[in-house]
């Protein structure tokens, strides 16, 4: 008679988690763009306190010489100044990523399970649920963390640390590889 496997696990999710979580379901274009969008923007900024301080000439629609006074111009390189600092993307998505984990109350608390071959329950401090594998939509790893889709929007994010010991979480993945159909 073969060995029943049951691997418990146990854990809180932090912000680091659901951002790793944000980050593998965006299309792979847009995670090229959020790479190289911070040198973007730091190069925009650049450009703009050089022209602040007098280095680059400013052309803009809404500077005209003899119709905008100079006072304008500084105050429109402080606008964009300001505007490119702090709606720059990746300030925007952790902070809604805050937000989320704030308000969000089925996220918050220790989560824990036990993941056998038939079934994964999960529990949180607000219910309980029974996952059989077979009816896992799918799964994705990223970064010592899988993410079990569940039904269509509804995610369980198990990173590794919720285990135990690595042997665990190593016998865990074997387990979502061998029952939930991968992306």
């Amino acid at each position: 008679m073969s060995e029943q496997i049951e691997i418990q696990f146990s854990g809180t999710l932090t912000k680091k988690y659901l951002y790793h979580l944000h980050h593998h379901y965006q299309p792979i274009w847009f995670n090229f763009f959020l790479k190289w969008l911070p040198w973007i923007f730091l190069g925009l900024m650049i450009y703009t306190l050089l022209s602040i301080l007098g280095y680059i000439s400013v052309s803009s629609p809404l500077y005209k010489p003899g119709y905008i006074s100079v006072n304008s111009s500084f105050l429109y390189n402080i606008f964009l100044l300001l505007f490119l600092f702090f709606m720059s993307p990746w300030l925007f998505i952790k902070r809604q990523i805050k937000k989320i984990l704030q308000s969000n109350k089925l996220i918050q608390g220790n989560f824990s399970g036990v993941a056998t071959e038939p079934t994964l329950f999960w529990n949180s401090p607000y219910g309980e649920s029974i996952f059989p594998w077979d009816a896992m939509l799918k799964y994705k790893e990223a970064k010592n963390t899988i993410i079990l889709d569940t039904v269509i929007n509804q995610t369980l994010i198990i990173p590794r640390n919720f285990f135990y010991s690595e042997e665990d979480w190593q016998q865990f993945r074997r387990l979502v590889i061998s029952k939930v159909p991968k992306k």
